[in-house]
């Protein structure tokens, strides 16, 4: 299986820190390296801004486009001078102005500028003359010059020091983010594994509509997202009618109502099964809760589809079915795989790893109003 995205960006975005701190590379390779950083994490701004930081700011005839002033704003390159006027020297205005070099650009002019600097430092000569009548004296440093190259030194490298703390504040951010969703990566990744095995043992040809929930919710058309919630829905009443068969005939529940397990109200035959399986009344009441929610919600949506209305549903609430639906199924599914194993499965069974875990062959179900 590939490497999941989140715990690999965390992995890059410590190595990255690890390049910084130990100055192990060029401030311009910790650029490129940051880049793949925020394209796997899709930031597109700061994928911009790092590719800009490598290539430097593009800029036209009249100046800097909108759009990249933006970028520049963002990434800290833009300061502001004070300008004299020219039509009353007595008056000053600020403007601002952004450096659109590239680092490597910085870097290879602060370079430049070291070496030239270090060809002002006092040299080991000795001078003579055969006139023992001459005097000859030492060459005369420039001054001046000596220390206009060491003031534009101490600026390149200040701009360098900027770049760092730019790029390490972003990578450090990002590290802290990446912390707690790696871990959450991690932890669903394990519960998908044994929910996916519960799946394939108990409704193995409906797997493919996982795949279309997935299809659906990659889409940019706000029918495909409503569509993943009628897949949902569907998976909901498939894994009822393999868990608890309708019956047109009401049952009891564990406070003595009368509730309807016909074939449109799966969410009923789903609770009740918990109720029946569950060893702990809690487990129940949690499970039931969860599902009620997600089934009223989902039966919205569905009848606003079938009475031809607009179904009100964005992205972010097609994404909270699809989580909600996936965790209440394996839920109900790991209910059902617990109660199916004898007691000595059930022991060997905790001391298993997520990778170790087979699902068990579920449980047959009983229709009650029989």
């Amino acid at each position: 299986m590939a490497k999941l995205s989140a715990n690999e960006a965390f992995d890059l975005a410590g190595e990255i820190l690890a390049d910084l701190e130990l100055e192990r590379l060029p401030l311009s390779s910790c650029t490129m390296k940051t880049a793949r950083l925020a394209r796997l994490l899709g930031d597109d701004d700061h994928f911009l801004i790092f590719k800009y930081e490598l290539a430097g700011y593009p800029s036209t005839p009249d100046g800097v486009q909108p759009e990249i002033w933006r970028l520049c704003l963002k990434a800290l390159r833009v300061r502001a001078e004070k300008k004299i006027d020219k039509e009353d020297s007595a008056t000053e205005k600020v403007v601002e102005r952004a450096d659109l070099r590239s680092i490597t650009s910085i870097e290879e002019n602060a370079s430049t500028l070291k070496l030239r600097l270090s060809y002002f430092q006092p040299q080991p000569i000795s001078i003579s003359s055969a006139n023992p009548h001459q005097f000859i004296s030492t060459p005369i440093r420039n001054i001046t010059l000596e220390a206009q190259i060491a003031a534009n030194y101490r600026d390149e490298m200040a701009k360098l020091a900027s770049r760092r703390a730019f790029i390490y504040d972003y990578v450090l951010s990002r590290l802290f983010e990446l912390r707690v969703s790696s871990t959450a990566e991690d932890i669903f990744e394990g519960y998908r594994k044994r929910v996916d095995s519960h799946l394939g043992d108990l409704i193995p040809d409906e797997l493919r509509r996982l795949e279309s929930i997935r299809d659906n919710l990659g889409s940019d058309n706000p029918e495909d997202w409503a569509n993943a919630g009628h897949s949902c829905r569907r998976l909901l009443q498939v894994v009822a009618d393999a868990l608890y068969p309708p019956s047109d005939k009401p049952v009891k529940s564990a406070g003595g109502r009368e509730v309807k397990v016909g074939a449109d109200n799966y969410i009923n035959r789903l609770v009740m099964f918990c109720e029946a399986k569950a060893a702990s009344g809690v487990s129940s009441k949690v499970i039931s809760a969860d599902l009620k929610f997600i089934g009223e919600r989902l039966d919205a949506v569905f009848s606003a589809a079938q009475k031809g209305s607009h179904a009100e549903i964005d992205i972010s609430e097609a994404q909270r079915f699809v989580i909600h639906t996936y965790l209440v199924v394996g839920d109900i599914l790991e209910l059902n795989a617990e109660s199916s194993a004898p007691e000595g499965e059930l022991d060997a069974a905790a001391e298993m790893s997520p990778d170790e875990l087979t699902s068990v062959a579920p449980l047959a179900s009983t229709d009650k109003s029989e």
